[in-house]
């Protein structure tokens, strides 16, 4: 990449280490999940700690605040370079503005905390999780007053992971998708179909062909091994630790197989976009999906448009027969497709189906709001969590574990980070509804060929890391600004056949 200015180019120089120290801190973090005896969780708190320091010292760095006030000075910069400069300015916001000891107690109360709560959720215990989870709302709110915001400090937050949301665009699409989702709900319990299905958890369905699968499908999609590896973790993630080192982990129940092939299918759709970002990108501020939205996008992009389609569940049959001959002897066309799309109001977000899914993220966005406006408490979280269940999706966890300390987000401190799960579904839907209109990929699905999607993305959406903010590139792609219109359509058509 050629810059104009001799400014850029030394602000990009100087992220490079930044890059390449995140990525370290990225291989800690893999580590933390996947292989930390239970006893070095100090020893990685205090690891993490130092990297975070190293890294905050380098934004921080009077070279580097110098050369980025004058970068934002300068007249005539080519696009690549404004586009360097408005990424550098807004990750800036957290390191110039918040004081370096406080985002290195971050760093140490986030690994302590995630420990914590993986002991608090195998003993389903919250009381284990709530001091942690107590110090790490008061660093968020902290960290929030100091980056700024105009009217809520959640806004802050939001602002990390997708750039401009707040928590008034929130509430606005929230309840729309709440009112939408819930007439439908409605409608699909009424239908015979929902009456009648059945369960096939009291079903065996072995790990280690699981494992098989989930290789098939991942290797069908495109996602390149030799540039990454899949792992198993409490909480399935992807995680870049270099441009060809692309990692993913997954999950494995003997009484649900779908499970682990969604699973497969969702983070190798994060996997691939960070697969296909254009080398020229690589450790400057250009690398990477450019939001979390648009990332989320492409995980339910495969999990959901491609991995639950009629399409991919034709296709895939026959593997899953040839595996399961005994288990899946019954099983027509119809009633495999349903399996993969069963609609059923459930207590875990991750295992939820399309229709209810967007209801578990509501629910959370209104208990991250709440708590980081003061409106709640951690302790009352439990209760709280149980009754905003019972409101949402007409059930009610029975313990701690399938409730309230279910998922690993607020461990790492991630406040602001599940809206953007919601983001992700209507972007996905709006891309998806766009992409037909280019090339035939029902029949790409049906065949096989899901090469000729895969293209698609690359050429649309992931070779541009992050060289066009989200909104700009929802509109370079689809003609317009994100509209959930695109994803009540997408549900309603869909379950509205398959439900009668």
């Amino acid at each position: 990449m050629r810059y104009s200015s001799k400014v850029v180019e030394r602000l990009v120089n100087q992220y490079k280490e930044i890059s390449l120290l995140g990525k370290v801190s990225a291989l800690l973090g893999w580590d933390l999940n996947v292989n930390l005896p239970s006893r070095a969780s100090e020893t990685r708190a205090s690891q993490e700690a130092f990297i975070t320091k190293l890294i905050s010292q380098r934004w921080k760095s009077e070279a580097f605040k110098a050369d980025l006030a004058s970068a934002n000075k300068l007249k005539n910069l080519n696009p690549h370079e404004l586009a360097i400069i408005r990424n550098l300015n807004h990750s800036a916001k957290f390191y110039h503005k918040v004081p370096e000891e406080l985002i290195v107690e971050f760093s140490e109360a986030s690994s302590r905390a995630f420990v914590a709560w993986r002991s608090a959720r195998e003993k389903s215990d919250f009381s284990i999780f709530a001091p942690h989870l107590s110090k790490l709302v008061e660093i968020n709110k902290l960290i929030a007053g100091h980056i700024g915001y105009k009217k809520n400090p959640y806004d802050a937050l939001l602002d990390m992971y997708e750039p401009g949301l707040t928590a008034k665009e929130c509430t606005q699409i929230f309840a729309g998708l709440t009112e939408g989702i819930g007439d439908l709900l409605k409608s699909i319990k009424k239908s015979k179909t929902y009456k009648t299905q059945k369960s096939s958890e009291d079903q065996e369905f072995p790990v280690e062909s699981q494992k098989q699968i989930a290789n098939f499908v991942l290797n069908k999609i495109g996602y390149d091994f030799n540039s990454g590896r899949m792992d198993v973790s409490a909480h399935p993630f992807t995680t870049e630790l270099g441009a060809h080192d692309i990692r993913i982990t997954n999950r494995y129940s003997p009484h649900n197989f779908i499970e682990s092939i969604m699973v497969a299918m969702h983070e190798g759709g994060h996997a691939l976009y960070e697969q296909g970002v254009d080398e020229e990108f690589v450790n400057t501020p250009l690398e990477g999906g450019v939001s979390l939205g648009i990332h989320e996008s492409q995980s339910r992009f495969w999990e959901n448009q491609v991995g639950r389609s009629e399409e991919f569940v034709d296709y895939i049959a026959a593997t899953l027969k040839a595996f399961y001959p005994a288990q899946l002897a019954h099983d027509d066309a119809r009633s495999m497709y349903l399996k993969f799309n069963a609609v059923r109001p459930s207590l875990i977000r991750v295992e939820a189906d399309e229709v209810t899914y967007n209801l578990h993220i509501a629910l959370r966005f209104e208990l991250e709001e709440a708590l980081i406006n003061g409106k709640i408490k951690v302790d009352d979280l439990p209760k709280i969590w149980n009754a905003k269940m019972k409101k949402f999706l007409g059930v009610v966890p029975s313990s701690d574990a399938e409730g309230v300390l279910q998922d690993v987000h607020w461990s790492y401190g991630s406040f602001g980070y599940f809206p953007t799960y919601t983001l992700g579904n209507l972007y996905a839907a709006q891309f998806t509804h766009f992409m037909k209109k280019e090339i035939d990929a029902p029949s790409a699905i049906k065949s096989g060929n899901l090469g000729i999607i895969l293209s698609w993305l690359r050429e649309n959406i992931h070779k541009h890391g992050s060289y066009y903010w989200p909104n700009e590139l929802c509109k370079r792609v689809t003609k317009k600004g994100l509209d959930p219109k695109y994803f009540l359509d997408y549900l309603s058509q869909k379950y509205a056949a398959l439900y009668v």
